[in-house]
């Protein structure tokens, strides 16, 4: 029987060279989203397992609100996902696990200048979308998914 162990886990975080630039204002600043480090990584499918297959890239887009909720998972489109009839299966356990998570929101923020300090006047949040690849691997009987390394489609 093959142990239904849990490995290291990570995530391998891909640029998009198609994102808008953000412009400022005077007095604005711009604060980066960030996921949230609670959100639990996918799950190797256990029915997977005993196949021992060889390592599966699946690379996701990961689209959230302006209060940092998932709204949308889908393959991602600057990124290339290993291609065999194991993939719907695998990238259901990416949307599993990716359809709870959070992040921060990306935001500008407006300041004006106080005796000394600033004073923030206002803040808007912004939509925002990761592409995130995983690797799922089988070693020594033990399922493991760790940060990928996927190819950027043409």
């Amino acid at each position: 029987a093959i142990s239904h162990a849990s490995g290291a886990v990570s995530a391998s975080l891909i640029a998009d060279p198609n994102s808008p630039l953000v412009q400022l204002g005077p007095g604005e600043e711009f604060v980066p989203p960030v996921l949230r480090p609670e959100n639990r990584p996918p799950v190797y499918p256990a029915n997977l397992i005993p196949l021992d297959l060889p390592p599966h890239t699946v690379a996701m887009r990961v689209t959230f609100d302006e209060t940092g909720r998932v709204i949308d998972v889908a393959s991602s489109p600057i990124a290339a996902s290993t291609d065999d009839p194991y993939r719907p299966a695998l990238e259901a356990a990416v949307k599993d696990a990716m359809s709870s998570w959070r992040c921060q929101p990306p935001q500008i923020r407006k300041f004006r200048q106080g005796p000394g300090f600033r004073i923030l006047e206002k803040q808007r949040s912004f939509k925002t979308f990761f592409d995130v690849a995983f690797t799922f691997a089988v070693e020594n009987g033990h399922p493991v998914v760790r940060a990928g390394a996927p190819k950027t489609l043409p």
